[in-house]
């Protein structure tokens, strides 16, 4: 028997392509009717070409039920301002969404990068996930634009958060 406890485990180097597969499954189904197939393949496409950031610096973590790869996400260090820390490449099956696996997986990165000292959390959001964001404490700093392929642009949002330690939590 299978457990159906959700697990968030750190990202390995044999997970990465079939998250890349989550991650182009995710944007098709939830990003086309907000961007249109054309521009949802592209930032699919995307996700093949920077996979390899998932076993990079910072953090990152799948999160499964039973062995089914549910949901990936993690937190990546800004190079230059040291308290801060960009939430990165957070996607969840489709099939799961509003399951609470991108939550705990937003949440499991803030935890880790509060841990290595970063207190503030930056995010680019697309517009599909502006309420999940601001669901979680994120407010909006300003509307981006983002090429995804040749003159293909994503609108998106630039997000903020500052770490606020829970009650009796520690980092």
């Amino acid at each position: 028997m299978q457990s159906s406890e959700l697990v968030i485990r750190p990202v390995t180097a044999a997970d990465v392509d079939g998250l890349a597969a989550l991650q182009e499954a995710s944007i098709l189904r939830l990003g086309t009717p907000v961007y249109g197939a054309a521009k949802a393949r592209a930032w699919a496409r995307m996700g093949h070409e920077f996979k390899h950031v998932l076993i990079g610096e910072g953090g990152f973590f799948l999160a499964e039920r039973g062995g089914q790869r549910l949901g990936v996400g993690g937190w990546s260090p800004d190079s230059l301002e040291p308290e801060l820390a960009w939430i990165r490449y957070l996607f969840v099956d489709p099939d799961h969404v509003r399951q609470g696996i991108g939550r705990r997986l937003v949440e499991h990165a803030e935890r880790a990068a509060a841990a290595a000292g970063r207190r503030r959390f930056d995010v680019w959001s697309s517009f599909n996930a502006e309420p999940f964001y601001t669901a979680l404490g994120y407010r909006r700093v300003r509307r981006t634009r983002w090429r995804v392929s040749g003159a293909l642009e994503l609108d998106n949002i630039l997000m903020r958060k500052r770490w606020e330690e829970p009650a009796g939590v520690s980092p």
